[in-house]
């Protein structure tokens, strides 16, 4: 459904109807610097039809808006473009992407928002900056990516932060099983990496090509902040390897130690089992057997041969 639409002259907004008949006639009012902008949010296909019918949109653009699942990616048809984005939140070790499609024209902007958060920050953003919509449909599409990378910003630094935690549990003192956190963090890291990677080549192209030309300089700003958001995400994706390999590695450690432990015990226990072994095979002629203390001192062989291999392993770090 449509939430919200506005013509902007002389970058006044002013409210305009939803219905197709109010918006043809809105487009067909527009002068020079003028234009239209139609938010839209999980359409049906009857509502997006009628919309890209009044705007005079590509079919095949109009089935990818309709379709919520497109790679990030920008399209040039015959009079506009067609923009796949993804915005990114991320709460509880959880990415969610859900998708944005821009149609930009010359006279008109339309967002088919699927889903995540609503566009009013953009819009509002773009409405309180002087002037800023009076350069037309150009300077509400800048607003739109501007909002969603600034996000990609945010979260590469949740994203860091519980990176940070999962390195102070792996290297920390305490039994932690963190391998599955990790993992789940680099399966988040590289959903997060498919809705950021493929937009840095369409931004970076917008930054040399945008008219007008006053746009140029701030489709780089966003360039700049992709780049950013790229790099926060491989350097994330390394620390990830490192933390599991050393994880993996502290695994291989412990392990070690408990084996030298149970080692360490198997021993102590087999001296009173070997001994008790060879006094319970019940031989009629065993000297020992009748001597007066021949039982505390088989008990004392035995106590202080366990004291003597005990302390040796604590000595040798085993235990």
């Amino acid at each position: 459904m449509i939430v919200d639409c506005a013509t902007y002259r002389d970058g006044v907004r002013q409210d305009t109807a939803h219905d197709e008949q109010s918006l043809r006639a809105a487009l067909d009012a527009l002068e020079d610097h003028e234009f239209i902008w139609i938010g839209m949010a999980n359409p049906r296909v009857d509502e997006l039809s009628r919309v890209a019918s009044a705007l005079s949109l590509h079919p095949l653009a109009v089935e990818d808006a309709l379709e919520a699942h497109q790679r990030p990616k920008v399209e040039r048809y015959s009079d506009h473009l067609f923009a796949s984005l993804r915005s990114v939140t991320y709460s509880d070790d959880d990415i969610r992407t859900h998708e944005v499609n821009v149609f930009l024209g010359e006279k008109f902007l339309l967002t088919v928002r699927h889903g995540g958060e609503s566009l009013r920050e953009a819009r509002r953003r773009a409405e309180s900056v002087d002037g800023a919509m009076s350069h037309g449909p150009t300077a509400a599409f800048h607003a739109v990516i501007d909002t969603i990378v600034d996000h990609y910003e945010d979260v590469a630094r949740e994203l860091e932060q519980d990176v940070e935690e999962v390195e102070t549990s792996v290297f920390s003192d305490e039994r932690t099983s963190d391998s599955t956190r990790i993992y789940r963090l680099k399966r988040e890291t590289l959903e997060f990496r498919r809705a950021v990677l493929p937009l840095r080549e369409p931004v970076h192209r917008f930054a040399t090509v945008a008219v007008p030309e006053e746009a140029r300089p701030y489709f780089r700003d966003i360039a700049d902040h992709l780049a950013r958001a790229s790099e926060a995400i491989d350097a994330i994706d390394h620390l990830l390897d490192n933390a599991l390999n050393a994880h993996l590695a502290q695994l291989s450690v412990q392990q070690n130690e408990d084996m030298r432990k149970l080692t360490a015990g198997a021993t102590i226990f087999a001296v009173p089992t070997a001994i008790a072994g060879i006094y319970g095979m019940n031989f009629r002629y065993m000297p020992e057997l009748s001597w007066h203390l021949g039982y505390p001192l088989c008990l004392a062989v035995i106590g202080s041969l366990c004291l003597y291999i005990y302390w040796r392993f604590k000595r040798s770090g085993w235990l």
